[in-house]
């Protein structure tokens, strides 16, 4: 089956859908654009006062959460508005279309949806991973080359297991909309704490963010062994594609756990 073709098709009508609409739709990518510059503006204002942080100065820091907030946009194309509104697809009973169609409820669920709103932080990420690049002085060989495809595609695969797996809950709870936006959301859940050092923080911060949701593997270690930071656990950045792997296989197994829990509501 031609996912790509079919995914291309279900934007089409999606982005079709909002247009009706379209001063909702310029008004949401206003609002979010203004929300991601304000952000910057926050960010510029740390460093005019502080030269550095954590023993990063701007530019580090500006390529490390801008490492991770690419991975995080592209992830959220696909994974984060799905996984926040299943509990009420599964609240109203709507699930069970999703269990009718010739084709994964899963991979439907993730098709029939573009979350355009993360496209002003998708702009923004790389307007501003270009410029830390151009005031960085980091010596790009082959092999580093492929250890830093390698940690975005390793942070990808993370973000969208940590949001499949928060989402899932719903077939428990019902209701999971909280749990998904306090551990994914960028601008006030759990995932903020990854765009700085996480060194900034206390010790059980740390392990939380690096061993339990371990999104210290999108930005700060990565980004940390390419700039020969001294970090502690900087080992941990070489097998990033191996957690991130063995987290998509979790979430995957996750999921389909939930499914045969799920009761319908006409059942």
């Amino acid at each position: 089956m031609d996912y790509f073709r079919m995914y291309r098709r279900f934007v089409i009508i999606y982005i079709k859908g909002k247009l009706a609409y379209h001063f909702s739709l310029l008004f949401e990518l206003i609002a979010n654009t203004i929300l991601i510059g304000v952000y910057f503006v926050g960010f510029n204002v740390i460093f005019h006062n502080f030269n550095s942080v954590a023993g990063w100065n701007k530019y580090e820091v500006l390529f490390m959460f801008t490492t991770s907030w690419l991975s995080y946009s592209f992830s959220c194309f696909f994974f984060w508005s799905p996984m926040r509104d299943i509990g009420e697809r599964i609240r109203s009973g709507r699930f069970d279309l999703y269990l009718t169609r010739p084709i994964s409820p899963f991979v439907y669920l993730v098709l029939q949806q573009f979350q355009y709103t993360f496209l002003p932080r998708l702009f923004f990420s790389i307007f501003f991973w270009i410029y830390s690049l151009q005031n960085l002085q980091i010596e790009w060989t082959v092999i580093t080359v492929f250890q830093y495809c390698a940690s975005l595609l390793a942070a990808f695969a993370i973000f969208s297991a940590i949001t499949v797996i928060t989402g899932t809950i719903s077939f428990w709870t019902v209701k999971s909309e909280e749990i998904v936006s306090l551990l994914t959301d960028n601008n006030y859940g759990l995932k903020n704490f990854c765009d700085y050092p996480i060194q900034i923080y206390s010790k059980e911060i740390q392990f939380l963010l690096t061993f339990i949701v371990p999104y210290a593997l999108t930005g700060y270690y990565p980004v940390s062994n390419l700039l020969g930071k001294d970090c502690p656990n900087l080992w941990i950045a070489y097998i990033s594609p191996v957690i991130a792997f063995v987290m998509a296989i979790i979430a995957y197994i996750f999921w389909h756990i939930g499914l045969k829990h799920y009761g319908s509501t006409g059942a």
